[in-house]
């Protein structure tokens, strides 16, 4: 009988809830480069769900994961029609330190996120939060950012999330 050769595929047909995709992959470490690979590929249906394991397993500021840093940022602009995956790349990134133009790139994503008032709220309040985390350095920001917190900009958020909006702003940008 020939030994199963585990891959990242075999995860996702194997197992149905989170805790046992990551308690797998930590036993299974070798498959973290395949995972890292699938989770940037924009024509696999899994890589969201590949970005959602390296978010849950990684730790603040990877060093498994600083090389990859323009390749999630670089994806993350490009991912079209798939908000979940912009969420879960956007998790990733927020443990991560930036360099000065990553971080230049990563705001011109999330406001492009940010703006789109069609996608899932979950994601675009991600965005913001990082668009605020950024501005935290580049005081100037916070001016602009301002115009984009307007009633046009949160109309579509869910409630919940207008509250934890309302507050970031005051708190941040006032």
């Amino acid at each position: 009988m020939p030994k199963h050769t585990p891959s990242i595929a075999y995860i996702f047909e194997r197992f149905n809830k989170n805790s046992q995709m990551i308690s797998y992959m930590r036993r299974q470490p070798h498959l973290f480069p395949d995972l890292l690979a699938t989770s940037l590929d924009l024509n696999h249906k899994q890589a969201w769900r590949c970005a959602m394991l390296i978010g849950h397993m990684m730790k603040k500021n990877d060093v498994r994961l600083q090389e990859h840093i323009n390749a999630f940022i670089d994806c993350l602009g490009n991912v079209k029609n798939n908000d979940g995956h912009q969420r879960q790349l956007l998790i990733i990134l927020d443990q991560m330190k930036l360099s000065k133009i990553q971080e230049g790139k990563l705001f011109d994503c999330c406001m492009t996120i940010w703006e789109d008032v069609k996608k899932i709220p979950s994601t675009r309040i991600r965005a913001f939060w990082m668009l605020l985390k950024i501005a935290k350095n580049y005081p100037e920001l916070k001016v602009e950012l301002l115009h984009f917190t307007t009633e046009y900009y949160n109309e579509t958020l869910s409630p919940g999330i207008k509250i934890s909006f309302y507050r970031a702003v005051k708190k941040q940008l006032s």
